[in-house]
C-alpha cells in the first residue's frame, strides 16, 4: 500500500472570525474522528486553535470560542487604548479558565507553527515546538494586532507583533509546502482590505521601522486570497458573510460562527476523510 501524502491544515486567522476555525477544528476532531495532520500552521486569531487541536484539547477550543471570549475584559470599544485586550486573553483564558496542556503541546506528533512578525525588520519567524520558546509568549505576539492592541512582544531580545500582518496568505502555503505537505486544507479568514482599513494601516505604516513598513505595504497591496501551491492538491475553505467580524465579542454571534465552521467541516466530510485517511 502506498505511503499517505503528507498532510497540512493552514488556518489564516482573522480576528474573532477565527471561531469559524474554531468550529471546523471541533467537528474534524470530535464528528470526523480526524485529528492527525502531519502540519497545521496557524496565525493570529487563529493560533490558539490550533495549538489547543495540536495538544489534543478539542473542548477546550469550543468553550473558550462559545463561552470565555464574549466579555468587555477582552474586547471594548470604550477601552480605545486597549480595544483588544490580549494580556487578558493569555493570562486569564489561555492559562487559568482553559489552561493550554504545554506539556501535550511539546510532544504532539502533529507539527504545528505559529508565524510572529519581528517589528524591526519585517521578517516573519515560524515559530514550532522546536524553538524552545514560551508557547503563552508566542500566542502573545502573534495576536498582537497594532492599534487595537498597541504593544510589541519580547521574545529573546527581539520585539515581535501579529503573525497575520505583514505575512500574506502565499507565506502560509509556502510554510506548509516547506514542510512537504502535499495535501492542504486551507482555511481563510482573512478580510479584503477595503480602502478605509488600507488607508489607517498605510498610516501605520508610515510611522515603524522600514522593514515593518515594507512589510505591511506588501500586505495591503496584495490580495487576501491569492495563493499557488505547486506540486499539492488543496482544499480551500473561505467563508463569507460571517455572523461574527473581527471585534466581534456577541455571544450569540461567536456562537454562529463556530456553528458555521463546524457545518462547513461536515459538508466536505467525504473530502476530508478521503484526504487525510488515504
Amino acid at each position: 500500500m502506498a505511503e499517505r501524502e503528507p498532510t497540512a491544515i493552514v488556518c489564516s486567522g482573522g480576528g474573532m472570525k477565527s471561531a469559524h476555525g474554531a468550529g471546523f477544528l471541533y467537528a474534524l476532531a470530535t464528528q470526523l474522528e480526524i485529528t492527525s495532520p502531519d502540519i497545521m500552521v496557524g496565525s493570529s486569531g487563529d493560533a490558539g486553535n490550533v495549538m489547543y487541536f495540536s495538544a489534543g484539547n478539542y473542548e477546550g477550543i469550543k468553550r473558550i470560542w462559545t463561552e470565555l471570549l464574549s466579555t468587555p475584559k477582552f474586547i471594548s470599544l470604550l477601552r480605545y487604548w486597549r480595544v483588544m485586550d490580549i494580556d487578558y486573553l493569555i493570562d486569564t483564558v489561555f492559562k487559568k479558565q482553559e489552561p493550554m496542556d504545554v506539556l501535550k503541546l511539546k510532544s504532539s506528533p502533529i507539527r504545528w507553527f505559529v508565524p510572529i512578525n519581528d517589528f524591526d525588520t519585517g521578517r516573519t519567524r515560524y515559530v514550532s515546538a522546536a524553538d524552545e520558546l514560551d508557547p503563552f509568549e508566542v500566542l502573545r505576539a502573534t495576536t498582537a494586532l497594532p492599534i487595537v492592541f498597541g504593544h510589541q512582544i519580547p521574545i529573546a531580545g527581539k520585539r515581535y507583533i501579529d503573525g497575520e500582518l505583514g505575512p500574506i496568505l502565499q507565506d502560509h502555503v509556502t510554510q506548509a509546502l516547506r514542510q512537504g505537505a502535499k495535501r492542504i486544507v486551507l482555511i481563510n479568514h482573512t478580510t479584503p482590505w477595503n480602502i478605509l482599513s488600507r488607508a489607517v494601516f498605510k498610516g501605520y505604516a508610515a510611522h515603524i521601522p522600514q522593514g515593518m513598513h515594507d512589510a505591511v505595504i506588501r500586505d495591503i497591496s496584495t490580495s487576501v486570497f491569492q495563493m499557488t501551491a505547486p506540486g499539492a492538491h488543496v482544499i480551500v475553505v473561505a467563508p463569507q458573510n460571517l455572523p461574527a467580524g473581527n471585534l466581534t465579542r456577541d455571544k450569540r454571534k461567536l456562537q454562529a460562527t463556530f456553528d458555521r465552521g463546524v457545518t462547513d467541516a461536515l459538508a466536505i466530510e467525504k473530502e476530508l476523510r478521503d484526504f487525510f485517511q488515504n
